[in-house]
């Protein structure tokens, strides 16, 4: 795959690490399913603009280091946050928004809210989505705002007695006399299967699926090619007309009208390349229909430590971990694996000679 196990130093490199990896197959498993089935895919994402444009290029002399600085300094004025939505029809119509700045920062992350989201959600995207035919799959990040828990889920920093409470509210049995850490301990593998974003259940509720990008994978939106095209315009026509919001708005509103829906037939297309690469990479050439689940044998065994892991088309592959505890929940039907490192979320399935359960979730504990 491209890898190879080697000592590191403290240089800082990018690399992938196991979390990160299983996110990007999981991604790229529901990805390519949603493909098989002719879906609609809308993109969204948010980016920002300044009053006077950002420059990027200027006239310097080459030998001489200190007139190429790393950053071009100029009066950029004010920024305004937007937000947009499209496909490979184009931009989904009356899904753009356009924001003042209301704190005095460079990161637009602080201007967009959970709750702005959510409003423009509901009242631009989804009726315009919902004029759409066919399965429609909305696709974003995961940046804060994109992310509001739709209950509020407890950590190590709630007290004592709001854990027993949260226990108690969820019908989870528990010791009166346990420790605050011991009480974390029995709420962790729970947090797994009631972690559910608001926008998610929203959209859902509208018959509108979710599909969130792996981090740091901004390169599988095409979105971010139309806002660079976007920006190059602006930053090319905003000098000549005076500033203002209004000018800028209209001035950002002839820069999207020159991104036609074959541009973003393009874009989508070469994201779409991307992605099949990642997945010959990571996946090989097997269709994701070829590829079996795996599942997790809970047959006896003399030694408890055991789990077999067993595909449809391998052979069984044991794992041994001293470590590893396996608990029930309220429901028989799922079972909690964890150990130092993950906490697996499986569901138990019967046949005939033993019981088997099929890997729903894992999560990677820091």
């Amino acid at each position: 795959m491209g890898y190879r196990y080697k000592k590191v130093n403290n240089r800082k490199i990018l690399i992938e690490g196991p979390r990160l990896q299983s996110q990007k197959i999981k991604f790229l498993r529901q990805y390519l399913q949603l493909v098989d089935q002719n879906v609609t895919f809308v993109f969204l994402n948010e980016t920002w603009i300044y009053e006077h444009g950002s420059a990027v290029r200027r006239w310097v002399f080459e030998g001489d280091r200190r007139g190429m600085p790393e950053k071009v300094c100029m009066n950029e004025g004010k920024r305004f946050t937007i937000l947009h939505a499209g496909g490979k029809f184009g931009f989904l119509e009356g899904c753009d928004l356009f924001l003042d700045s209301k704190v005095d920062s460079r990161d637009y992350h602080k201007t967009m809210t959970g709750d702005l989201f959510k409003q423009w959600t509901e009242q631009q995207l989804i009726p315009n989505v919902k004029q759409m035919s066919g399965k429609v799959v909305v696709i974003m990040d995961n940046a804060p705002y994109h992310s509001v828990h739709a209950e509020q889920l407890p950590n190590f920093s709630w007290k004592k007695s709001k854990l027993q409470l949260w226990l108690h509210q969820n019908e989870i049995p528990f010791d009166s006399n346990l420790t605050k850490k011991q009480l974390y301990e029995i709420i962790k593998p729970n947090i797994l299967s009631r972690k559910k974003y608001l926008i998610d259940e929203l959209l859902s509720k509208n018959g509108i699926q979710v599909l969130r990008l792996p981090p740091y994978h901004c390169q599988y939106n095409p979105i971010e090619m139309v806002w660079g095209f976007c920006k190059q315009y602006d930053n090319k026509h905003i000098l000549e007309q005076p500033s203002g919001k209004l000018k800028v708005a209209n001035l950002w509103k002839k820069a999207l009208s020159k991104y036609t829906p074959e541009m973003w037939l393009n874009s989508v297309k070469h994201c779409e390349q991307i992605i099949n690469e990642d997945r010959v990479r990571l996946m090989g050439n097997e269709s994701v229909q070829d590829i079996p689940p795996i599942i997790i044998s809970l047959a006896d065994s003399d030694d408890e430590s055991i789990i077999s892991f067993r595909s449809e088309s391998t052979d069984d592959i044991s794992l041994e971990d001293e470590n590893l505890e396996c608990s029930e929940e309220e429901d028989e039907r799922k079972i909690v694996c964890k150990d130092e490192q993950m906490i697996c979320l499986l569901e138990t399935t019967e046949s005939e000679n033993q019981s088997d359960v099929e890997l729903l979730t894992v999560e990677f504990v820091d």
